[in-house]
């Protein structure tokens, strides 16, 4: 090439880099720039000419720049493509160090014998910018597709479910023994389900449109329905027993609530009445009643209304401050004429009996028969037993009233019988009166004690030979035959088990839940439940408490395995221990006994005994719980701080437990000396590491007393009563509020 042409060939390059778009860079074989055009210049940053003899790797990053010597030589040696020849994606450095990124492709050419680079460069910044943006949009509309996408999964999963709901609650009322009807705003029918049909005789067809007053009987005023619509506008509902009438006319009651259904501005949108026939339950209840609370014999009431009316009594005496008398009568002579005249001929003789009790007493004397009952009357008469009697002396001004009624009973039973048997006619048939008569308040404070007392009243009344009436004295109570027939009572309950527990349970103050309960045994007797303190100094007494208190234990802890199938958890069981059973040589071996048999763990079980059980005996008393404790169970001392209290004892006891007696709970918080014992007490046991049961927790204050001091267990009436044990659960799943 001559040198004009390379002069014009020189000239036409200089243009073409001036007016190139792109960035152009041409370096030699070392890399250094030879030429670069004003868009390169501009696209890293630089002033006119100021590239021209750098290094071309000033404009790449740092990992580019350090391997471009060994991309030349490999190019060189081996003539690699991959940096010439291809269009790729960059990034390179401006001239204040920020990254730009780039499209760039590299030629080869040759000048004056030497090896030259060109490098075409865009700048990628907008298109990579509008990529991300891109890829933002796109990722954004991904999510809110994938959202929505599962929105709608979800909405369709609850419309198939709602679906699915309404076809089994349309299954439910079609199918469901209660009548059903739905109405509109204006109170006409919609729907009927077949059981309206049924009950009311009343087609679907032909209710529809109309109102459910069809149907009224007209045994209701218009004060019955305005309380009813009162209570649908104010509280959306209404339930409560009402009488209908049945298409072919027949007036039946039923048990029925209406419900008012609103839009979300509380206007009616629809009534939704639900009803069943109580025909069949009413005549049920009334048969009920009857079978309960009379006796089928004279069609008397029974000892339950008899014990209902007493206590009626009772309240009316106490605020009126007159007397009440309780009259027992036992028919002398009754079992001789049974077993002479037949069971037929002595039936006739107690309905006539009741005759004539009934005309003998006051109008406004209740006489009571224990095996029925009924409503009561003015002139009612009761039976108590098989030929026992009893009748309700009320208002009496004075005790001595009661002998009146009980010689005006006595004159009637002397006059003879007549009875009929299959064969003939009996006549003259002669029977005598017993009584024994007791008086509130004079002898006594409760039915119970009143009835007791009467009972001893006419036992005495016997032993004089019958035919007489006895007013209880305090003498009466110490008499040899009502002890002995008691601790014949109690044997027969020993030998056939007929007790029962009951149980208190405690409050653990950390945690404000129930944790354990306290076995409690009761006495059920036809009369009602013998109180404890009458049966239980008589049971030791006569030893029977050695057989008594190991059923107790076992009882104990079978129950407390039921409750905990109930609840989930095992909660711990106190057992009182008697002084005779503790010192029993066999009481090791009940209590295992008890816990294998249940299968109840050790450790749950604790054994309650008092300070007076181990003084006698100390060393022994000491062995006894140490082989009690060797076990697993627990061991408590009860009623702590009223008897002996030796310190020095206490802390040789194996002991984990001390229960602080309800004498010093009682007058807490007030009670400073009281106070102090409490604090003394709870802050010994922790020095000891024993907990402390705080025992007669009767008000908040003591409570809260008992709960600043960090006293570790509570029980008392504010907690829970003792109760059965099915009342157990309901406690120990719910926490004291």
């Amino acid at each position: 090439m001559d040198e004009t042409c390379s002069g014009v060939e020189g000239a036409y390059s200089a243009e073409l880099l001036a007016t190139a778009v792109n960035g152009i860079i041409v370096s030699d074989k070392r890399g250094l720039i030879l030429q670069v055009n004003q868009a390169a210049e501009a696209l890293f940053g630089y002033a006119p000419g100021t590239l021209v003899g750098h290094s071309i790797t000033v404009l790449m990053p740092k990992p580019a720049r350090c391997r471009h010597p060994d991309y030349m030589a490999v190019y060189f040696e081996y003539g690699s493509r991959y940096m010439v020849g291809a269009t790729r994606e960059v990034e390179g450095v401006d001239r204040t160090g920020n990254k730009v990124p780039l499209l760039i492709s590299v030629s080869t050419f040759m000048e004056n014998g030497e090896p030259r680079f060109a490098a075409f460069l865009q700048d990628f910044s907008e298109r990579k910018y509008e990529e991300q943006v891109l890829k933002r949009v796109n990722a954004a509309l991904e999510k809110r597709v994938c959202e929505r996408t599962a929105q709608l999964e979800k909405e369709v999963e609850s419309h198939r479910q709602t679906i699915a709901r309404l076809e089994l609650v349309n299954k439910v009322i079609e199918r469901t023994t209660h009548a059903v009807a739905i109405t509109d705003a204006d109170n006409r029918i919609l729907y009927a389900n077949p059981a309206y049909e049924k009950m009311t005789g009343y087609k679907l067809k032909n209710v529809i449109g109309k109102k459910p007053s069809i149907s009224k009987s007209g045994r209701h005023g218009p004060e019955f329905y305005r309380k009813m619509w009162a209570a649908l506008i104010k509280d959306l509902h209404w339930e409560g027993e009402i009488w209908d009438r049945s298409e072919d006319g027949v007036v039946f009651p039923k048990l029925m609530s209406i419900d008012r259904l609103v839009d979300e501005e509380g206007k009616t949108r629809n009534f939704v009445a639900i009803f069943h026939d109580l025909s069949e339950q009413k005549a049920s209840e009334e048969e009920i009643e009857r079978l309960q609370h009379y006796d089928s014999l004279t069609m008397l009431p029974n000892r339950s209304l008899f014990r209902h009316r007493l206590q009626h009594e009772f309240e009316v005496s106490r605020r009126q401050k007159t007397c009440v008398g309780v009259m027992l009568i036992n028919i002398d002579r009754f079992k001789q004429a049974n077993d002479t005249y037949g069971f037929p001929a002595g039936d006739q003789l107690l309905v006539e009996v009741a005759e004539r009790l009934s005309i003998a007493v006051r109008r406004t004397d209740l006489v009571a028969r224990q095996e029925s009952r009924r409503e009561r009357h003015p002139d009612v008469v009761s039976r108590v037993g098989g030929d026992d009697f009893a009748v309700i002396l009320n208002d009496l001004k004075r005790p001595e009233n009661a002998t009146i009624v009980a010689m005006r009973i006595l004159d009637a039973m002397s006059e003879p019988f007549t009875v009929h048997n299959t064969s003939e006619t009996i006549e003259d048939v002669f029977l005598q009166a017993s009584i024994g008569i007791g008086i509130y308040p004079n002898n006594a404070d409760n039915i119970d004690e009143l009835v007791r007392v009467a009972e001893t009243a006419l036992v005495e009344a016997k032993s004089h030979g019958g035919g007489e009436f006895r007013f209880f004295s305090d003498s009466m109570n110490q008499n040899s035959a009502a002890r002995a027939r008691l601790e014949s009572d109690l044997r027969r309950a020993v030998s056939e088990e007929a007790f029962t527990l009951h149980y208190q349970p405690k409050l653990d103050l950390t945690t404000n839940r129930f944790s354990s309960m306290e076995a409690l045994v009761r006495w059920p007797r036809d009369d009602g439940m013998v109180p404890p303190g009458d049966f239980i100094p008589l049971v030791e007494e006569t030893n029977l408490i050695v057989p008594l208190g190991a059923w107790v234990m076992r009882r104990a802890c079978r129950d407390t395995m039921a409750l905990s199938e109930r609840i989930g958890w095992v909660p711990g069981i106190a057992i009182n221990l008697s002084a005779r059973q503790f010192r029993q040589p066999g009481l090791i071996d009940d209590v295992r006994d008890a816990i294998e048999e249940s299968g109840i763990p050790p450790e749950k079980v604790e054994l309650e005994i008092t300070e007076g059980m181990v003084m006698d005996d100390v060393e022994t008393a000491i062995e006894t719980m140490r082989a009690l404790r060797n076990l697993g169970v627990q061991l408590a001392i009860d009623d702590f701080g009223t008897g002996y209290s030796s310190l020095s004892y206490l802390k040789r006891f194996p002991v984990n437990t001390l229960k602080l007696d309800r004498a010093f709970i009682r007058d807490l918080p007030q009670g400073t000396e009281d106070a102090a014992i409490t604090e003394a007490v709870i802050a010994l046991a922790k020095a000891l590491k024993l907990h402390v049961v705080a025992e007669g927790v009767e008000t908040r204050d003591q409570l809260n007393f008992l709960s600043m001091r960090h006293c570790a267990y509570v029980q008392g009436f504010l907690l829970a009563r003792p109760g059965p044990l099915e009342n157990m659960p309901a406690v120990f799943t719910s926490g004291f509020i």
